[in-house]
């Protein structure tokens, strides 16, 4: 025969007898008529039992690729071969879905990746627990199709915790809870613009933030950003934006915090030009020299559309995000979240209601601020000991990464030679360099930077 069996593989033997000659059939190697070896021949020349043969004989028949005639044997049917098919066996044989971050998180990979926080100490035995008791006591009406905007107990308790921590202002009704911050967006976008509006954003920001902005058409106007966040100055004075894009409270990538003038400025602004404000709050929790700062959105809560997440402050696949709407905006808002899913999971959000509610995410936020401050403060020692070339870092102590910004240019293709030595990491314009640490532990980053020191020592100036 021209295939072989795999017996040390997951996929059943029977499958792989069905899948060589279904690909030999579809691609025309065994045409119309042909008659298959005996099921007793076959199993004698592949070295496995009959029973393989006859049920891969069986799955042919069954979806008409052969025929069977009595006492005669088996015959490749007609009407199956198919113009332009191509069959792969090895592949077949061998296929496996290869994850994202597969790279990233190879032995002895070293990723600066951004966003990423420390979910190995995170409290799962607690939470575990919590999502237990959670789904022994669920009701009925609980386990049913629930609210599109949230469940209520959970949005009645980030109301509070948004206006204690963040200076948020909503009620429990302006607040739709979603799967992720991206989400969030997404229903905002759609809800909000069509081709040809113009949206401002920051430059730089996030390339899939922009991706969504503009996926319905919309017209992106770039403002540039400095060590304080958007420049305000600079806002397009003939333009009327349907909505502006911010994140004031630690700008990403570059780590500026918007100062209150710039706030006022930027409110005062959409106000005369009858926008909306998206204030992306993605890791604000995590302020190194202080308290959280405020909202934008307590300064203007007509205005301002405030979008937040738990995949920072928790662990990224518990996918629960949220924002809170000016009233106008809630019952479209809603429309869409229950077009598009219905609902976020209700026994993740009763568990998150719980986990809020005796405390352990203030608990596990201190926490983590005190090991992100050091963890930040071992990047910089780091950069200080590997790196020769002069270098500042950009943006307040906050966060989960932080922006290397050189005196002379970087090479293009450090990206590509980062990665040959186990290193990922990011250049995101010719002097600056983006580091996220939140994930790493002390000897990691040091290793990591350590590599990085020597590949921009060979490249600065060839940029």
């Amino acid at each position: 025969m021209w295939f072989s069996i795999e017996k040390n593989t997951k996929v059943p033997m029977f499958r792989q007898v069905f899948e060589a000659f279904r690909g030999a059939i579809l691609c025309g190697r065994l045409q119309s008529g042909h008659k298959l070896p005996s099921t007793r021949e076959l199993a004698a020349e592949l070295q496995v039992s009959r029973n393989v043969i006859l049920e891969a004989y069986e799955l042919l028949l069954a979806e008409g690729y052969i025929t069977g005639r009595h006492g005669a044997g088996s015959y490749v049917a007609e009407g199956t071969y198919l113009l332009g098919y191509k069959p792969d066996i090895s592949g077949q044989l061998k296929a496996s879905v290869v994850p994202d971050n597969e790279i990233e998180n190879g032995e002895d990979v070293i990723s600066f990746r951004t966003g990423l926080p420390a979910v190995d100490l995170f409290p799962m035995k607690l939470w575990g627990s919590i999502l237990q008791k959670v789904c022994a006591d669920a009701s009925t009406a609980q386990l049913g199709y629930g609210d599109s905007s949230g469940d209520p107990k959970l949005r009645s308790i980030l109301a509070d915790h948004l206006w204690r921590t963040r200076g948020v202002i909503a009620k429990p009704e302006q607040i739709i809870v979603t799967n992720g911050a991206v989400q969030a967006l997404d229903l905002i976008v759609r809800g909000l613009l069509t081709a040809g509006d113009e949206v401002v954003v920051e430059e730089p920001s996030n390339v899939d933030l922009k991706i969504i902005l503009s996926s319905t058409g919309a017209v992106l106007q770039q403002v540039p950003v400095d060590d304080l966040g958007l420049m305000t100055d600079r806002l397009p004075a003939k333009s009327s934006p349907k909505c502006i894009y911010v994140t004031p409270s630690h700008q990403f990538p570059l780590g500026g915090i918007m100062p209150i003038q710039r706030r006022i400025e930027l409110v005062e602004y959409a106000r005369r030009r009858d926008s909306y404000i998206l204030e992306d709050d993605y890791d604000s929790e995590f302020r190194y020299d202080g308290a959280p700062v405020y909202s934008l959105q307590s300064l203007c809560t007509d205005r301002v559309i405030y979008i937040g997440t738990f995949s920072k402050v928790m662990f990224p696949s518990l996918r629960i995000g949220f924002m809170v709407v000016p009233e106008p905006l809630v019952q479209e808002c809603k429309r869409l979240k229950r077009l598009t899913d219905y609902q976020t999971p209700s026994l993740d959000q009763l568990a998150l209601a719980r986990f809020m509610q005796e405390g352990h995410l203030n608990a596990h936020i201190l926490r983590m601020k005190k090991l992100y401050r050091k963890r930040r403060e071992l990047l910089i020692d780091a950069l200080n000991k590997h790196v020769d070339e002069p270098f500042r870092i950009c943006g307040r102590s906050a966060g989960l990464h932080l922006v290397v910004e050189f005196d002379s240019q970087l090479a293009s293709n450090l990206n590509d030679i980062w990665r040959e030595q186990g290193v990922i990491a990011m250049v995101i314009s010719e002097k600056r360099l983006l580091l996220g640490y939140g994930h790493l532990s002390g000897e990691q980053i040091d290793e990591g930077i350590r590599r990085i020191g020597l590949s921009i020592k060979h490249s600065v100036g060839v940029f």
